[in-house]
């Protein structure tokens, strides 16, 4: 079909497209780590940016970024650092340029398995035109003790690490926490090149062989082969743009990499270094990222990890005074069981269920004594994360547990348990309607005009909590975006508000107005810095609440807080304003997160309806663009959607398949049709509106493009600017 009112409107009207959004990493760290391990590999290897290899990280130590352990390839003098780059998103093989002087210095750093070994290959470069001499050294530093190994030429770190070389060892030099392999000095011909290898092998058994440079670039090879061929749920989002594609399947690695495997179960970690754990919130949404992904099972695995935390009385509370875990695990349960439509796994789960709505009720229990109390009926007092600590009276424990009640309830009803729907409906109503009454009492002014609602209670009334430092005294309150993150998670995915809801609208324009880089500035735990996977908390609740092109542009942001090795960290600073560094790199909840916040541009559930297109980026629909999700897990089973542009971009077809996908195993697999499927096609096509597709198994319609639109420009136009 065709969409109906929508023909192409004549070229005179045209307009030139404003400057487009890309990736380009104008935001990137200053300093950036990246891993080169395997997929749930025990041994979490890293790459500085310099090129050198990290291990042993402890939040004290002192030898390099907080890492006990670096092996670096060296020269004598200083080295100019140019660049560094992956061989590819889904091959973490990191190539490190540097020069010195006329001496170009090339390292591939690269990881194998068995036994496990990692390889930074060598290639030194004359630029110039005369002969020249490099006497290359491996500069090792570690808090470890250090054992020169003479006869084999190599050194040994602890009771687990070994280096070597290819080159012949000339002397070790070493000096407290620091060692160097000394090679004798290469002669490097005008315009020739030397080639050598360093090995690091870790935590095995028996002396390793003599190191051979032929045999090291034969494992180059395989070790790339191995990713190439690695079967990791690449092909669901396929995008227009290469930097968005470069990141997303950066981040299906990334997420792959971080993860172990504990008690015979996957545990969907954040990182490799200072949050090498399971966290519930952190893990909930990289279940739903790799199930969205079409991995149900390796979801579904994760997730009876998870619930094995549940604790006698029905709570979750891995972090202490986080009492929001429960509603976390209830909401990330709940939506398992939509996404892979099991009902019966839903039914076997559902105690669990029941046991943490018990517990959520008993906390607003135990917070009823004393009907003057800031939090009567609500939750004790407890640790806010994002910025803010405790425990103190504050809402991220209020507003998940809001969110899981209500999850609850919906899940009740899928599964025909009419009563007990009907109970919790009540207790989640009196509970909003608490919830709403302190809000009430605790809304206040950003400074600019916008009505907002702070995260700590009575924040303006100055209650202090035994505890809580951000609120000894007004000079020490807290900025208002403070562990916003939760009030973000509660419009989606917990979508506890209304679009127009004054406090929706009132917290948005807060955050709207600390922006900076595109994100919103001091959000977490850095003072001044930006948290950079809270750009995708804040563009799914523009998304949510209907404003598309900001969520582009936050979209596009987050993308550009990223290294050019593709991964992220926690917090950092602006641009220029220092080199501070808070939490893990590769940050894995980020990886998540721009994988949700892509499919959810794309396809977005709205309750019984399924939403295509929503954040559809203008930039994606030029001639022979083709925007495709491949079999990707919704509420209502696999889906295929593809948006093509033909080749003089007058006309974009789109096809949509319900009902399809890749092969599942898990039982009571379900199809359900959404009661509406709706196209939007305000944004890229030049026209307002949307369309309602067929909610057959297949349909397919042809949308009518204006060429060069732009919708700014186009509003412009309109108003006769």
């Amino acid at each position: 079909m065709t969409l109906a009112g929508c023909a192409a409107l004549p070229l005179s009207h045209a307009v030139k497209a404003q400057e487009t959004q890309q990736v380009d990493h104008r935001f990137a760290p200053p300093w950036w780590q990246t891993a080169i391990c395997l997929p749930d590999d025990e041994q979490k290897s890293l790459v500085g940016k310099e090129g050198m290899l990290l291990y042993d990280y402890r939040a004290g130590a002192e030898v390099s970024h907080k890492f006990q352990t670096s092996i670096a390839v060296e020269l004598p003098g200083k080295s100019e650092w140019l660049r560094q780059e992956l061989l590819s998103p889904r091959v973490p093989i990191v190539r490190t340029c540097k020069r010195n002087g006329a001496v170009e210095i090339i390292e591939e750093a690269f990881a194998r398995g068995t036994p496990r070994e990692d390889f930074i290959l060598v290639q030194l470069r004359n630029t110039g035109a005369v002969e020249t001499a490099a006497a290359p050294a491996v500069a090792i530093q570690s808090g470890a003790p250090m054992k020169f190994d003479e006869a084999q030429g190599r050194v040994e770190i602890g009771k687990n690490t070994v280096v070597s070389a290819s080159l012949k060892v000339k002397a070790c030099d070493a000096q407290g926490k620091r060692a160097a392999l000394l090679f004798e000095p290469l002669t490097l011909p005008a315009r020739g090149e030397v080639h050598f290898a360093v090995r690091v092998r870790r935590n095995s058994q028996g002396a390793p062989d003599p190191l051979d440079l032929a045999r090291a670039e034969a494992l180059r090879r395989q070790v790339q082969e191995y990713w190439e061929k690695l079967d990791l749920p690449y092909g669901v989002i396929t995008v227009p743009d290469a930097g968005v594609q470069a990141l997303l399947e950066s981040s299906i690695r990334n997420i792959y990499q971080a993860r172990e495997i504990k008690n015979g179960l996957p545990a969907f970690q954040v990182g490799p270094t200072c949050y090498r754990g399971l966290w519930v919130v952190d893990g909930s949404f990289l279940m739903e990222a790799v199930a969205l992904l079409g991995r149900t099972q390796e979801a579904r695995a994760g997730m009876q990890y998870l619930l094995s935390f549940q604790q006698p009385d029905g709570g979750f509370e891995l972090i202490k005074g986080h009492f929001k875990e429960t509603g976390i695990v209830l909401w990330a349960l709940t939506r398992h069981a939509r996404l892979t439509r099991d009902k019966q796994w839903l039914s076997e789960v559902w105690p669990k269920v029941e046991r943490g709505c018990a517990y959520i009720q008993s906390m607003r229990e135990h917070a009823a004594a004393d009907p003057k109390a800031p939090n009567y009926r609500l939750i004790a007092p407890g640790f806010s994360d994002g910025g803010l600590a405790g425990p103190h009276l504050e809402y991220t424990n209020v507003y998940w547990s809001l969110v899981g009640v209500r999850a609850a309830v919906e899940a009740a009803r899928w599964l025909g348990k009419t009563a007990q729907a009907e109970a919790w409906q009540k207790e989640y109503d009196d509970f909003m309607a608490t919830f709403r009454r302190a809000a009430e009492r605790d809304m206040a002014d950003d400074g600019h005009g916008n009505r907002c609602l702070p995260i700590p209670m009575t924040q303006r009334g100055l209650t202090p909590i035994s505890g809580s430092l951000e609120m000894g005294c007004l000079s020490l309150l807290p900025p208002l975006q403070k562990a916003q993150w939760s009030f973000l998670h509660a419009v989606f995915p917990g979508k506890l508000f209304a679009a127009n809801d004054p406090l929706v609208t009132g917290n948005l324009a807060m955050l709207r107005a600390a922006e900076s880089e595109g994100l919103v500035l001091d959000t977490g735990w850095m003072s001044q810095g930006i948290w950079a996977y809270f750009g995708s908390f804040y563009a799914h609740a523009w998304l949510w609440m209907g404003d598309r092109e900001k969520a582009i542009r936050t979209y596009y942001a987050f993308a550009n807080h990223a290294s050019p090795l593709l991964a992220w960290r926690e917090e950092q600073k602006p641009v220029g304003k220092g080199n501070e560094e808070v939490g893990d790199m590769p940050h894995n909840w980020a990886s998540a997160e721009f994988i949700r916040l892509t499919r959810h541009l794309l396809i977005l559930e709205r309750g019984e309806e399924l939403h295509l297109c929503e954040g559809l980026p203008a930039e994606w629909v030029r001639p022979n663009m083709v925007t495709r999700v491949q079999g990707g897990s919704t509420d209502f089973g696999p889906v295929t959607f593809e948006l093509r542009v033909n080749a003089d971009g007058s006309q974009a077809h789109v096809t949509l398949e319900t009902g399809v996908g890749q092969a599942v195993s898990l039982s009571d697999r379900l199809t359900a049709c959404p009661t509406k499927i709706v196209l939007h096609h305000s944004g890229w096509s030049g026209r307002e509106g949307t369309m309602e597709l067929c909610t057959g198994r297949k349909t397919e319609c042809d949308v009518p493009l204006r060429l060069n639109y732009s919708p700014q420009r186009h509003r412009d136009t309109e108003k006769g600017f």
